[in-house]
């Protein structure tokens, strides 16, 4: 569900910042909220020119003095405790906002627009800390008991938090009405839209939204990204390729993660020699390394498009310097398979060396009967004996013993 933080959490100060609206109506005297003491007023007012020359700290120690003064008149308190968490944010110190807030919220009695405005500033700053359910709660109760017109981007908190708790069914309507209620939708909302929709299977719809994103962004890789995500979690391997192909094309997609992904699905889309021709064309120029993983994604590509001898010659490359025994088990395998006997005894050997197998009795089998075939008879004796050891392989392992012993 948390899908989105990335690109959220960026946004998430600049609509707290934006909400300091709120502190400069609530200072104001207006007929629908009570007034503020003369003397809490004028210092409010100081601590806004304050905010005006950035002289924040000052702001802060004008605030911190004039809290306890405000002890017993609920307003004040709440207001003066408000102004110290925006102040906080403008310093740079977000984590001080949270407790300045409960503070604020603290208090009984407060008008409800007064404690509505609040719990909207409370929940953004829970949907920072990811503190998500009550984020929605707060967030909910500002939207259920406003009288100021919501503004789209703080409805898009509310579906946001309701997203983040699986309420996606809530989430839809309200992420819609943001997009709605403005000219150009911001495409962090959309990209919530976005994954919205795929969550409720609508992925047709899903796949509207984000072409409009990546029209948009063409330059932008995280969305070609999610394009070739959207295809892979559709099964649609082509579909996939192409988008990741054009992207390439474009230098948009060329990290060692990118390229690796390029070859793989050319793989998954039964293209083998291509993705082993470009992941060797990436190996020999250095842009991807010639490390064990790699040698052994070029093999199995190799093996996919029934180049056995290449497989085989990268397959021994990558065991040489694999950390366990499984690659050799694996070139023991092919080694088996084209009856090359001594080849696969040795490969078999060498990945009980190394260890790391999850069978290593069977593997000791197969390297008693590739002895065993090779006429290698001390070799075949003393693998067979290690493998009959194991219950549910003794009687295979006795069957070509008792042949060794016919001999």
């Amino acid at each position: 569900m948390r899908r989105l933080g990335a690109f959220v959490a960026g946004s998430i100060l600049a609509l707290v910042l934006a909400s300091a609206a709120f502190a400069q109506r609530q200072q104001t005297q207006t007929s629908t909220l009570p007034s503020a003491a003369r003397s809490t007023f004028l210092k409010l007012t100081e601590v806004q020119k304050l905010w005006e020359q950035e002289r924040y700290d000052e702001a802060i120690a004008e605030l911190e003095e004039l809290a306890p003064k405000t002890e017993g008149k609920a307003y004040d308190f709440a207001l003066t405790y408000q102004y110290l968490a925006h102040t906080n944010i403008l310093a740079g110190r977000p984590e001080r906002a949270r407790p300045a807030l409960e503070r604020a919220l603290s208090v009984s009695g407060l008008p409800l627009q007064t404690e509505a405005d609040l719990r909207l500033f409370y929940g953004q700053v829970l949907a920072g800390d990811e503190e998500f359910e009550m984020a929605r709660d707060n967030l909910e109760f500002w939207l259920e008991n406003t009288a100021t017109p919501p503004q789209p981007s703080q409805i898009f908190y509310v579906a946001y938090a309701n997203y983040q708790t699986g309420n996606i069914d809530r989430a839809r309507p309200l992420i819609e009405r943001a997009i709605n209620e403005v000219e150009t939708p911001n495409d962090t909302w959309n990209r919530l839209y976005y994954q919205i929709l795929f969550d409720q299977k609508q992925y047709d719809d899903a796949l509207y939204v984000l072409k409009e994103l990546l029209a948009r962004n063409v330059d932008d890789a995280s969305y070609w990204r999610l394009l070739v995500n959207h295809h892979m979690q559709r099964e649609d391997g082509r579909a996939a390729l192409t988008a990741l192909a054009i992207a390439y094309l474009q230098g948009l997609l060329d990290k060692p993660d990118d390229l690796k992904r390029l070859i793989s699905m050319y793989g998954y889309v039964e293209i083998p020699e291509k993705a082993a021709r470009l992941l060797e064309e990436y190996m020999q120029d250095e842009t991807l390394p010639s490390d064990p993983d790699t040698l052994r994604q070029l093999g199995d590509l190799w093996l996919l498009a029934r180049e056995r001898e290449k497989a085989k010659g990268v397959l021994q490359r990558a065991a040489a310097v694999a950390p366990d025994g499984r690659t050799y088990q694996l070139l023991g395998g092919i080694f088996f398979e084209d009856e090359q006997w001594r080849d696969a005894h040795a490969s078999f050997v060498r990945a009980l060396e190394l260890g790391g197998l999850e069978e290593p009795d069977r593997v000791q089998l197969l390297a008693g009967i590739c002895a065993y075939r090779a006429g290698m008879r001390n070799e075949a004796r003393a693998a067979l004996e290690a493998a009959s050891k194991s219950d549910a392989l003794r009687s295979q392992a006795e069957s070509f013993l008792a042949r060794l012993d016919d001999v």
